[in-house]
């Protein structure tokens, strides 16, 4: 790998590269929503420690540039234009194929779809300025550190764990959908029935309240069931995630994961107060 030029780089390095800004990217994004939620918060769209978005963005940089990377200015132009183009079509590819849109930049100045802002592309440019001056020499030394057989070793087990974590995601992304699919069905089904009860009201106000009831009650048990099946990490780690299919549905999807996990923590309060009444007994 180390043999084989891609432009500037070697295909050794563009990997190794790749993965370690991809790590990188996946520390600032926790490191960030830490000290803005006070919480850890998976950011990455796949579950592993990576975001791969970053590690595209530097390896291709380091190729755009390649004898310019010592000039800050045209580093800075490049690190605006590039990860914005990247997060603008990888937005886009995202919610057309998955149906979902993962972040949503629509509340801020000077965004286009809510895909990109102004903010953000200067932000990228500032970053990339500081990643290619202050650690991309402390990544180049760490990535020469191995021999080719170790480096090889190491690329391809990345690229390994990589492609099976893209599978896993790609499994729950579907299943997200199919349940996000199920609770719009349910929410219309719920809307058709109120209506054809409503009708009625007016001659059998205290059978139709019965019947309301009881349908409502298992409204709510199906939804409790299918909030019990959602894939939680997305929410958590995508708080703007919107469903391009089921836009309905991802909002009462949250409310119910709330709803659910308020209840969960209640009987686990509940069951504490159990066992130290126990001792206490």
């Amino acid at each position: 790998m180390r043999h084989i030029m891609v432009g500037t780089l070697t295909l050794y390095e563009v990997f190794a590269y790749f993965f370690v800004y991809s790590f990188l990217g996946w520390v600032t994004e926790v490191a960030f929503h830490a000290i803005t939620q006070g919480k850890f918060v998976n950011r990455g769209f796949l579950n592993g420690p990576v975001c791969p978005i970053y590690g595209t963005g530097m390896v291709v940089v380091l190729l755009i540039l390649g004898e310019y990377i010592s000039r800050s200015w045209a580093v800075f132009l490049v690190g605006v234009a590039l990860p914005t183009l990247i997060e603008l079509v990888t937005g886009w590819v995202l919610e057309r194929f998955f149906h979902n849109k993962w972040w949503d930049y629509s509340s801020r100045r000077f965004n286009f779809k809510g895909y990109i802002c102004l903010e953000f592309s200067i932000l990228w440019g500032v970053a990339v300025l500081c990643a290619v001056e202050i650690v991309h020499p402390a990544v180049a030394w760490l990535t020469g550190l191995f021999n080719e057989f170790w480096g090889t070793l190491a690329v391809c087990l990345c690229l390994a764990a990589l492609i099976a974590d893209v599978v896993v995601t790609v499994l729950q992304v579907l299943k997200l959908n199919r349940i996000l699919g199920e609770i719009d069905r349910a929410a219309k089904r719920m809307r058709v029935g109120s209506e054809l009860i409503g009708k009625g009201v007016a001659d059998a106000t205290l059978y139709v309240e019965g019947k309301a009831k009881d349908a409502r009650e298992r409204f709510d048990e199906r939804l409790d069931a299918l909030a019990a099946r959602l894939p939680r990490r997305f929410f958590r780690a995508f708080p703007g995630l919107r469903s391009r299919r089921s836009p309905e549905a991802v909002d009462l999807a949250r409310q119910r994961l709330l709803l659910f996990q308020a209840r969960l923590k209640e009987r686990k309060e509940r069951r504490k107060e159990e066992k130290r009444a126990k001792k206490g007994g």
